[in-house]
């Protein structure tokens, strides 16, 4: 398996695998900017995993599937705010995500077959209703749950502080070893936050 960080402003994740030459994006805001990656690494983006409805994780996704034929995979509770830019926070409510129809709704539990990869679905809300993150091996895509030393916000449309709170803990379950990619920043390890992470401590 490869990971490759494709976009830094939001993190969008390229995952490879070099024997099948099939790949998986986490997430995506510039689909030009993964669409070279994948091209670089030899490999043929088969789906698009998206991991909640707001605008940074969703604006490059029609793009994407138009250009590569992915299948988008989604929680059908974030679905409503693919369309609707004060539900997927675009900046001053302008809509700049172009719409996108969702191939494969996804919930709790699923365990998907991807490019020769199993990857389960957790349903995580808290930052967003239909918030979900994607395991596979040792590595979770967290999406905007949990961020290194932080977790994310709330106080946006359809945001709740104590399901976000029990998200988090889900996540901090999991073993000390397991790698955190997130949504935003830098990764982390489950062990680093279950010491650190303020949501823990009431801070």
């Amino acid at each position: 398996m490869k990971i490759i960080n494709v976009d830094y402003q939001t993190n969008c994740y390229l995952v490879c695998n070099e024997e099948t030459k099939g790949a998986f994006v986490v997430d995506c805001i510039y689909a030009p900017f993964v669409i070279k990656a994948a091209e670089k690494e030899g490999v043929k983006i088969k789906a698009l995993l998206v991991t909640h409805g707001h605008y940074d994780h969703i604006m490059g996704a029609a793009d994407l599937k138009e250009k590569t034929g992915a299948k988008i995979y989604m929680h059908e509770s974030d679905m409503e705010k693919i369309d609707d830019p004060r539900k997927n926070f675009c900046p001053y409510f302008k809509n700049v995500v172009k719409h996108f129809d969702v191939d494969v709704t996804v919930t709790d539990g699923d365990v998907l077959d991807l490019c020769g990869y199993k990857v389960e679905v957790m349903y995580t809300p808290g930052h967003s209703r239909g918030e979900v993150c994607y395991k596979t091996g040792d590595v979770v895509f967290a999406g905007d749950v949990i961020f290194c030393n932080s977790y994310g916000r709330y106080d946006n449309y359809d945001g709740d502080f104590a399901s976000l709170k029990k998200s988090v803990e889900r996540l901090l379950a999991l073993p000390e070893n397991t790698r955190l990619l997130c949504g935003h920043g830098e990764e982390t390890v489950v062990a680093h936050e279950r010491r650190t992470n303020p949501i823990l401590f009431g801070l």
